[in-house]
């Protein structure tokens, strides 16, 4: 358990920054209750509001550190994992001691994994609260897409959760789809936006196929990453779409800089940067420390579930013309 402790420290302390943050913005921006709501969710989105949501969060954070504990101390399920095949090359992927007994083989890797099901939790909980809200045109009123982008870090949270547990050949697998999948979405969701701009207009029968269409293609497009990326070569894919994502992010905010939400994108933009650098400081060994409770591979799937975040602010501000 006390491995956890000093990630669960910071997780309180963020979480119990988010009340007087919240507190600030209202005095502070007092005169936005003014905006109707349509306004005031685009600029002020304050979607981890009340305190049910930040006990929410971080019962989630408790329970899923409390569940690797004692899977990793229960002497029953010591050797679980050691009937299936584990690649030579993983113990030496990543910096994280590998507990080669343990249902749980790397215990920081897995436990912050916790960021992705907390942030679907957020972007669901928040499509809940506002499903009445009137948004007319934006993108969290059809739902599809934060929806979508919920599962999609859902598959992740699972994927890389069994990975990093087991750091078994099908683990490995599912682990690269979760990363092609999650990187291939927003290049999807940017070319989808960047038609909607020619389209000037849509008819809401014209929406719902364009959005049928967008589904259809990101499932075929994951489908065939999957199954046609030949084994071995899945970190340069992986490598490829997310630079692909970057560049495409990059384009769109000088496209829409004049746009309120571009700030989100900017926001993404350097969380997946910086996840990337902490990637390439696992992969090399750089400040590396095998038994620390800090390690640059848990950094990396925190920053990409920062980004996830903001990329989610982002769609939020962006609207469908409707006619």
């Amino acid at each position: 358990m006390a491995g956890y402790l000093p990630a669960m420290i910071y997780l309180i302390i963020l979480l119990l920054l988010i009340p007087i943050r919240n507190y600030l913005l209202h005095r502070v921006l007092g005169p936005a209750q003014k905006y109707d709501t349509e306004v005031k969710l685009r600029l002020i989105p304050d979607i981890i509001s009340g305190w049910k949501t930040v006990v929410m969060l971080f019962s989630l954070a408790l329970i899923f550190g409390l569940a690797i504990w004692w899977l990793n101390k229960n002497p029953a399920l010591q050797g679980l994992w050691n009937n299936f095949i584990i690649d030579k090359r993983v113990p030496a992927s990543f910096c994280e001691q590998v507990h080669i007994n343990s249902p749980v083989r790397q215990p920081v890797n897995t436990f912050s994994n916790i960021v992705y099901l907390l942030t679907a939790f957020i972007i669901l909980n928040s499509l809940w609260k506002s499903r009445h809200a009137t948004t007319k045109g934006h993108l969290s009123e059809s739902n599809i897409f934060c929806v979508l982008f919920s599962i999609v870090l859902l598959y992740v949270f699972i994927a890389s959760t069994f990975y990093h547990s087991s750091l078994i050949g099908i683990a490995h697998t599912l682990d690269y789809s979760a990363v092609f999948s999650f990187s291939l979405f927003p290049v999807m969701f940017f070319l989808y936006q960047w038609w909607l701009i020619r389209k000037k207009i849509l008819t809401i029968t014209e929406r719902r196929k364009s959005e049928t269409r967008f589904l259809l293609l990101f499932a075929g497009a994951n489908l065939g990453l999957a199954l046609l990326t030949p084994k071995g070569k899945e970190q340069i894919i992986a490598i490829l779409l997310v630079l692909s994502f970057l560049i495409s992010a990059i384009i769109t905010v000088i496209i829409e800089k004049h746009k309120p939400g571009t700030n989100y994108l900017i926001y993404t933009i350097i969380a997946v940067i910086a996840a990337v650098i902490l990637f390439e400081f696992d992969k090399y060994k750089i400040i590396c420390n095998p038994k620390s409770f800090f390690q640059p591979h848990s950094l990396w799937n925190i920053f990409i579930g920062i980004s996830a975040f903001w990329f989610y602010l982002y769609m939020r501000s962006e609207k469908i013309p409707v006619a």
